[in-house]
C-alpha cells in the first residue's frame, strides 16, 4: 500500500519512525506530544510549499496525533535488530 506525504496514514507513520529512532518501547501521552510538536515545527518552519497544502498537513498530522492518543490500542514497538 502506498502511502502519500501529508497523509494521516504518512504521519502515522512518521510517529512509528520517531518512537523507533528514540527507542521507545510504548508510545506515551508526552511522547506523542514531544513527537507532534517536533513534526509540526518542521512543517511550519522547514517545509517550504503553498499555505493551502502546508494547512492542510497541519490538520492530518493532528488527526495522526489524535488517533495516537485517543486510540484504545496501546503502540509497543518492537526491536528490528
Amino acid at each position: 500500500m502506498k502511502v502519500f506525504f501529508g497523509s494521516i496514514e504518512y504521519f502515522e507513520q512518521e510517529f512509528m519512525i520517531f518512537a523507533k529512532k528514540r527507542r521507545y518501547i510504548k508510545i506515551s501521552r508526552e511522547q506523542v506530544m514531544e513527537i507532534y510538536s517536533e513534526i509540526k515545527d518542521d512543517l511550519i518552519f522547514d517545509f517550504v510549499c503553498d499555505d493551502n497544502i502546508k494547512k492542510e498537513c497541519l490538520k492530518n498530522l493532528n488527526q495522526a496525533s489524535q488517533r495516537f492518543l485517543y486510540s484504545n490500542e496501546t503502540y509497543a514497538m518492537s526491536d528490528s535488530r
